[in-house]
């Protein structure tokens, strides 16, 4: 396994600067912004109950519950509820979001290129009107402006949008000709942002200053209470720091996506659910390390069972795809895991879990075929660890962790959460690259037959302050190992964050 545990030059930060990243922290889960939302917002209960979560994309969230005044227990309420008639779902909602986060790398790229020494500053401004006119039919839009300051180098792609509308779309809600009220489909045209499954494939990059977002045509399919079908047909949004975004037209996204719930299996309670998928990616021009420039055409087929059977927990999916690039032919897959076992009984309720993942690479680069998985549109910061060092192409991650529940229902904390979690990561090709969370190539073969990578350790701390308020502080260590120190600048990586956000 080579040097396994590399050099420690740990990252110089003043006890000044962690007391101001700490006080500016933001998160709202066990992992920073970005665990997956339900298919629909829950409502409180007939007796009031807690007010639903706010969620990634926004758009899954119902408030017509709040034509009820006895409901309207948030300062907030008459935003989210501002009535336009006698019918419950005739209403204007509004919302929105303002994060501030600040970064400080050691050794940013392996040392590689610019550095930023004092570290930078993101802020990203949300806001969306959601106007419900009945039950059939419904307008979203919303707009967004992220910004950077002091970062050495310029700013990445993930990083500056001055203005912008991140969503803007129309939804046809029409029951289908079966005879049951829970039956029905959406029809939904615009602008708009995609999550599915766990996003490991597809998601709204919610850790990015920027968001990641589609145009295109959707059609969820509500087949029962225990059964939906989404088929869509989307390209990608390009971020133009200063202009207009526009879709790429050189790529079109379709797939269909199924989740099925089987309370049959392990009992009701573990909540068991199946998600079976297939997606269609065609790109004009595509780029794929050493296989040159072609078009690309892949079908990727797949399937996702996951459940809490308590104490126990797990997420098994598997995914593969085949098709042409160029006149080569595409052959690659993945498999991604995570068990846990919590103790909930015991001080701090642990959490003990393992992951293990793996992606292909290619077997034989310029031959041609392509054996390089292609990690599609995923939100990937939250499963290779935290430093976006690593991304799921030619990939194998074998990842302890431990969360603890450090505080819950206390004063100013609803919920207070540390993740720890260890990566060691090897190239499942010794003759492929090492691939970036951005998809792009991180550090070229150039010849080394090392195949472990290196290892990353994550110290995340959660705090939700209370429904509005969240924040996060976190640090990261990268380790490098064989392969980056027999192809280019190898030193340590650390990387510390935080941030603060409001949510309403």
């Amino acid at each position: 396994m080579g040097n396994c545990i590399g050099r420690r030059g740990a990252v110089a930060v003043s006890i000044s600067v962690l007391c101001i990243a700490a006080g500016s922290a933001a998160g709202q889960a066990s992992r920073p912004a970005e665990a997956p939302a339900p298919p629909t917002s829950p409502r409180p209960g007939a007796g009031g109950g807690p007010p639903p979560p706010y969620t990634p994309v926004r758009w899954n969230e119902d408030y017509s519950y709040l034509h009820d005044p006895a409901k309207r227990t948030d300062f907030l309420d008459r935003l989210k509820y501002i009535p336009l008639g006698d019918d419950p779902q005739t209403y204007l909602s509004f919302g929105g979001s303002a994060r501030y986060r600040y970064e400080l790398f050691n050794n940013n790229n392996f040392g590689a290129g610019p550095q930023d020494d004092d570290g930078f500053h993101l802020t990203r401004l949300l806001a969306h009107a959601d106007l419900h006119l009945g039950p059939m039919l419904r307008g979203f839009v919303q707009i967004k402006s992220s910004m950077v300051d002091g970062r050495e180098g310029g700013p990445r792609p993930i990083d500056a949008d001055e203005f912008d509308v991140q969503q803007a779309f129309v939804d046809v809600k029409l029951p289908l000709p079966v005879g049951r009220d829970d039956v029905s489909v959406t029809l939904r045209g615009g602008r708009q942002d995609l999550l599915f499954g766990a996003q490991r494939l597809v998601g709204p990059l919610d850790w990015s200053n920027t968001r990641r977002t589609f145009e295109g045509g959707r059609g969820i399919f509500q087949l029962s209470k225990a059964d939906t079908l989404d088929l869509f047909w989307v390209r990608p949004v390009v971020v133009e720091k200063e202009e207009p975004n526009v879709g790429d037209e050189k790529t079109s996204f379709a797939g269909v996506y199924n989740t099925l719930s089987l309370p049959a299996l392990l009992g009701e309670a573990a909540a068991v659910k199946l998600e079976t998928y297939g997606f269609i990616l065609n790109r004009s021009d595509a780029s794929f390390a050493a296989e040159g420039t072609a078009d690309e055409d892949r079908y990727t087929i797949g399937a996702r069972l996951y459940g809490a059977p308590k104490p126990f927990d797990f997420d098994l999916e598997a995914a593969y795809q085949f098709g042409k690039y160029g006149s080569g032919d595409i052959s690659a897959w993945m498999v991604a895991s995570e068990v846990g076992y919590t103790l909930a009984d015991a001080a701090l309720a642990p959490r003990l879990f393992l992951g293990f993942d793996i992606a292909s690479g290619d077997d034989d680069p310029g031959d041609g075929d392509l054996g390089t998985f292609n990690q599609l549109f995923p939100t990937q910061h939250i499963y290779f660890g935290y430093i976006d060092v690593i991304g799921r192409q030619n990939i194998i991650d074998l990842h302890p962790g431990l969360e603890l529940q450090l505080l819950k229902e206390a004063r100013h904390a609803k919920k207070v959460t540390l993740r720890a979690e260890h990566h060691l990561f090897w190239r499942e090709s010794d003759d492929d690259a090492v691939y970036s969370a951005a998809g792009t190539v991180l550090r070229a073969d150039n010849g080394s037959g090392a195949a472990y990578i290196g290892q990353e350790t994550d110290l995340l701390l959660n705090w939700q302050i209370d429904r509005h308020w969240s924040a996060y502080v976190g640090y990261s260590h990268f380790f490098p190992g064989d392969f980056i120190q027999e192809t280019g600048p190898a030193g340590d990586i650390d990387f510390v964050y935080a941030a603060l956000q409001f949510t309403f």
